[in-house]
């Protein structure tokens, strides 16, 4: 390839899902979702799921101005309110710090594949991770409530593709 001839332009990093010009070191409250590659579900792994958990209690301690709110792990995502002081020196920006998270489960993951002499074909997360910068007081309360919900949302929905299932096997495949 001619060096000559490369134009930044075509040839750019990935397009980001990140607000243009928001400063993802601001104070406030952020929602993030981080999914499982292809939406494994290896979060139901036991020591998946602990390196999770304690990975998450960490951030404050690693990480100036970060406070932590309503998570859940579910089988094949993570949601979880984190509160950021961007008024802290050396605050650090969302990004970081869920890069960081997910860096420490992964390493984890891959210790676990060694140990029972599997090989680590995939990646455990997906590319990137969704976030919602928290507006007001409301969005946060409702926010909370979806997060603490969602385990029950899950099993009420998987409840009913097997009720749909059944019903659909006893009518003779007619759903």
């Amino acid at each position: 390839m001619n060096h000559r001839s490369f134009d930044a332009k075509t040839y750019t990093r990935r397009n980001s899902n990140r607000l243009p010009f928001y400063n993802y070191r601001s104070s406030g409250a952020y929602f993030i979702t981080m999914c499982t590659h292809k939406r494994q579900r290896v979060l139901e792994i036991p020591i998946i799921r602990t390196a999770l958990l304690e990975s998450w209690h960490q951030l404050p301690q690693r990480f100036p101005g970060i406070g932590l709110d309503a998570f859940v792990i579910m089988p094949d995502h993570v949601h979880g309110i984190l509160w950021l002081d961007g008024s802290m020196k050396d605050a650090p920006p969302l990004g970081s710090v869920i890069g960081a998270l997910k860096a420490w489960v992964t390493i984890t993951w891959r210790k676990y594949h060694r140990d029972v002499h599997l090989p680590c074909l995939s990646h455990l997360w997906q590319r990137d991770y969704y976030e919602h910068v928290m507006r007001n007081e409301e969005d946060v309360v409702l926010t909370r409530e979806y997060i603490l919900n969602n385990p029950l949302q899950a099993l009420l929905r998987q409840e009913q593709r097997y009720e749909e299932l059944r019903r659909g096997a006893r009518d003779g495949g007619r759903p």
